[in-house]
């Protein structure tokens, strides 16, 4: 599923992927690492929700997953391989650091760091060209 959005409002998901990001580094200096995690997924969320608006005018709006079939139709095939293996790790700690009772390592969010700084990185790359 997916909904319309008007253009301009690709710099918002940016600056909340970018907010969510610079709050997971400090969540992870603070030894926060589930909140590192929660706000990595939402910072790859919504980097990949700016993509497809700026090309689509569109995001996805069922699953988390249904972004990457919008992805397909701008991203180069090594491009999406990328950022499809990045965002399936990130979607993967998703449910664990948010609703389940054990907590994530600093392995996981240093992790989910990287992984969240290139998809981030990938997009302002791709909107820049």
């Amino acid at each position: 599923m997916t909904r319309d959005v008007d253009f301009q409002k690709y710099v918002n998901y940016i600056t909340k992927a970018e907010n969510s990001l610079q709050l997971a580094k400090i969540a992870f200096e603070r030894k926060a690492f589930d909140s590192a995690v929660m706000n990595c997924v939402h910072s790859a969320i919504n980097a990949l929700d700016a993509l497809t608006t700026f090309h689509l005018n569109k995001r996805a709006s069922g699953s988390h997953t249904d972004v990457l079939s919008l992805l397909k139709g701008i991203l180069t095939g090594p491009e999406f391989k990328d950022i499809e293996r990045q965002f399936s790790s990130l979607l993967s700690l998703k449910n664990a650091s948010e609703y389940q009772p054990d907590l994530m390592s600093s392995t996981k969010a240093e992790d989910s760091i990287k992984w969240a700084e290139r998809i981030l990185y990938k997009v302002n790359t791709k909107l820049k060209s």
